[in-house]
């Protein structure tokens, strides 16, 4: 009897152990968790300052995300479709430009975005 008594304890032991085990790890608290998601309130249009040819873009919100301008040109000679996009991603602040390659004209601008 004294061996079935200690097993049963044992048991009750691990079984409590594991329970607290669970139960601590659902209830420790998460801490400053940053969540980045995509930016919002964003526009495009084109920019054609002195001539030259391209597109910037700006978002209201960065929620943690990044944006750039993107924007497709048309060659002048040729009537071929390029499509480029701005080199840096911007998070907030200043707009975002890209430019159409020489010989060329912008045709439509737009925006990319991405959450980190």
């Amino acid at each position: 009897m004294k061996k079935h008594w200690s097993a049963l304890v044992s048991a009750g032991f691990i079984a409590a152990s594991v329970m607290g085990f669970q139960g601590a790890a659902a209830a420790a608290p998460a801490g400053p968790v940053a969540v980045k998601a995509h930016p919002t309130g964003c526009s495009a249009q084109i920019f054609n300052p002195d001539g030259q040819q391209g597109a910037t873009a700006k978002c209201n919100k960065s929620n943690g995300g990044h944006y750039k301008a993107i924007v497709v040109c048309k060659r002048l000679l040729t009537g071929e479709l390029i499509d480029r996009e701005a080199g840096v991603w911007k998070s907030g602040g200043s707009p975002s430009i890209v430019w159409c390659p020489p010989e060329s004209a912008s045709l439509t601008a737009g925006f990319m975005t991405k959450a980190s």
